[in-house]
């Protein structure tokens, strides 16, 4: 008898545990998009030669939005510089779309780095500017 209730009872304590787990719920929520900042210009440059220097932002597949851009910066600094790089504003040139035409007055090599912060995202792509 002690031998029936024991099995009835742990019978009903895994029946009870097997119930009371709730199946994995698939959610449906969108993963984050990541912000991508295409930037392109020369590699290499003659001193005092003028470059472009031009930034595509996008967000997942689509263009952002220029009301969408909170923040777009270029900065243009010396290797070694010590942290002395100079901040440029861009030109809107299209939807999401920023440059600068800067030139470089010493031999070198360089940094342009666009900072651009859009929905809540921020992404510093750079690109090294060898100038002879």
């Amino acid at each position: 008898m002690k031998k029936r209730i024991s099995i009835f009872i742990i019978s009903l304590c895994l029946l009870l545990t097997a119930c009371g787990q709730e199946p994995a719920q698939s959610t449906n929520a969108e993963q984050p998009k990541p912000l991508d900042v295409n930037l392109q210009g020369p590699e290499a440059l003659q001193k005092n030669e003028s470059g472009i220097y031009k930034a595509e932002i996008t967000y997942g597949d689509e263009k952002v939005k220029n009301d969408d851009v909170e923040m777009i910066e270029f900065e243009i600094e010396k290797k070694d510089g010590e942290g002395k790089g100079k901040m440029l504003k861009p030109k809107q040139v299209g939807e999401g779309v920023y440059e600068i035409q800067t030139s470089f007055s010493e031999p070198g090599t360089y940094t342009v780095q666009s900072h651009v912060s859009a929905k809540g995202t921020h992404n510093m792509p750079l690109i090294t500017v060898t100038v002879k």
